[in-house]
């Protein structure tokens, strides 16, 4: 079972705006989460699912948000400089231990927090030595 609307916005006060965040935009985006991103076997995610699904559902609007603003570009990393009258801004780069397709969530605290579940959810390929 998907995560509803009502535990979406208990979990994140700040989306309770129903004006701002009507309960159908937000149903579009946790539809979006399944059938684009984590798909629909909740078995997979070893009880996290709604967990992980309402982090993906809240990146998704916030970025969702800031293209309707104009803003397409995905924001990666740390701010580490800022300037006002030229407008220009900075950001570090960190340690890449993630792939290129991450980069899309980690412009959101949501996003970065959806992968850190997916990664203590779904571990890498390991290998057994048996020398």
């Amino acid at each position: 079972m998907a995560v509803t609307v009502a535990e979406f916005r208990a979990r994140f006060p700040e989306f309770v705006d129903e004006t701002e965040y009507p309960d159908a935009r937000i149903e579009i985006f946790i539809g979006d989460s399944q059938l684009v991103y984590i798909g629909t076997d909740e078995n997979r995610w070893g009880g996290k699912y709604n967990y992980a699904q309402a982090y993906l559902v809240a990146h998704l609007l916030v970025t969702a948000e800031a293209s309707e603003a104009g803003d397409a570009s995905v924001k990666v990393g740390a701010v580490s400089s800022k300037s006002a009258g030229g407008v220009s801004v900075t950001r570090a780069v960190n340690a890449k231990d993630r792939s290129d397709a991450d980069d899309f969530y980690m412009g959101t605290a949501y996003g970065q927090r959806f992968i850190m579940i997916r990664n203590q959810t779904f571990v890498g390929v390991l290998v057994a030595n048996v020398l």
